[in-house]
């Protein structure tokens, strides 16, 4: 069967509103399982759209089983109480992306508590990281594969743990779209609510991660 990549899909239909993908990168790799199709699956359920059985043709089972779990994670994120409390701490302006803009800010504070979390070194997991998508370019969407470089050489998955780094990404997500303009300057949101946002994260992830662990092997997943 030939593997086809798919397209980069980050922006409603151009009717809508535009909307931003989750992008707690980091977290999604942490949670994923200790492989390199798992690894690639949980990024990319960013990125990829569509029904799993509509994927078949365009991933390998391993990395869509990745697919299939990043979603269960956004869903089981975007229910919980304290996902829905941390809008009130970000400005009305900009509160129609609440949602992206707390899974930055989490995967902010998993970057700067990153030992409590895991044994391995954060370099070296995001060099593992970084190593399993270049084995795995040819089936991410070109707007990844294609900037896969420049994102590495600019430490895509380790700056989030600076206020000076997370400004920078927030302001990267801001130019993918005019309508995602006020983003620009979300990381006031931050500075104003620091610490809610991290008391909000130390009760959160530990939630989360324990809610991973009753899913089982990703294999197991039924679509």
């Amino acid at each position: 069967m030939a593997i086809h990549p798919v397209t980069i899909c980050n922006i409603a239909l151009a009717h809508e509103a535009p909307i931003i993908a989750p992008l707690n990168y980091l977290a999604h790799l942490l949670l994923a399982e200790n492989h390199a199709a798992s690894r690639v699956g949980n990024l990319l359920g960013d990125f990829a759209t569509g029904r799993p059985e509509s994927l078949r043709g365009s991933f390998p089972d391993a990395v869509l089983h990745g697919i299939v779990r990043h979603r269960a994670i956004d869903r089981f994120t975007d229910s919980h109480r304290i996902t829905n409390s941390l809008k009130a701490c970000i400005a009305p302006g900009r509160r129609r992306f609440a949602g992206a803009i707390t899974d930055i800010i989490h995967d902010h504070f998993l970057t700067r508590h990153w030992a409590d979390h895991c044994d391995v070194p954060l370099a070296e997991f995001t060099a593992a990281c970084n190593a399993a998508l270049r084995e795995h370019s040819p089936i991410l969407p070109p707007e990844l594969r294609d900037t896969l470089e420049e994102r590495i050489a600019d430490d895509w998955l380790g700056r989030y743990g600076s206020d000076e780094g997370l400004d920078h990404v927030f302001k990267r997500v801001s130019r993918r779209h005019p309508g995602f303009a006020p983003v620009h300057d979300a990381i006031n949101d931050l500075v104003a609510n620091r610490e809610v946002f991290e008391d909000a994260f130390h009760q959160f992830f530990p939630d989360l991660r324990q809610w991973v662990r009753t899913l089982g092997p990703e294999a197991d997943a039924i679509f």
